[in-house]
């Protein structure tokens, strides 16, 4: 920052009968003033952008802030290769079946409290109720299969028992 000088005796010495150009004078000193103004506000401007960082709230999610930086910042290709890498697809899978649970826990009560969602869900109920006993069957009968097949046919393949029961895979 440089310094302001000023310097009242640039015209000459009124004692000395030398003439003084006070017009000049005041248009030097209104310029200084509206400088220092300038550089006061800055000031300001600053201290409050100094302030404001400091009093910001920590965020809630700094790790979901991490990745969206990282991915923010690479290119379409880079992320393209890192969304064909077979780690991230297991990683990136299991985060949207955690966020999908999430999701739905959230909105369950909602849906259940609203007309069309209760009937709906009524509807599902009734179509689960029915299809538990009789995919209970099918469960019992595979198994009962599979006890004959190793007690009595285990000298054939799987697929050559289900033909002689006439069954399809």
């Amino acid at each position: 920052m440089s310094a302001i000088n000023f310097n009242f005796n640039k015209a000459g010495d009124p004692l000395l009968g030398q003439s003084i150009d006070y017009a000049s004078q005041f248009t030097e000193l209104d310029n200084a003033q509206r400088t220092i103004e300038q550089r006061k506000q800055a000031l300001l401007q600053l201290a409050q952008q100094a302030e404001a960082e400091q009093t910001k709230p920590a965020s809630q999610t700094p790790i979901w802030d991490e990745i969206d930086t990282i991915t923010a910042n690479m290119s379409a290709s880079e992320y393209q290769a890192m969304f064909e890498n077979a780690d991230f697809q297991k990683s990136l899978g299991a985060l949207q079946e955690f966020i999908g649970a999430m999701q739905l826990k959230m909105i369950r009560p909602n849906i259940e409290q609203s007309p069309e969602g209760k009937k709906i869900l009524e509807q599902h109920l009734t179509t689960v109720k029915f299809l538990r006993k009789s995919a209970s069957d099918q469960v019992d009968k595979t198994l009962a299969d599979f006890k004959d097949y190793t007690e009595r046919y285990s000298h054939m393949s799987w697929d050559e028992y289900l033909k002689t029961k006439g069954q399809k895979k």
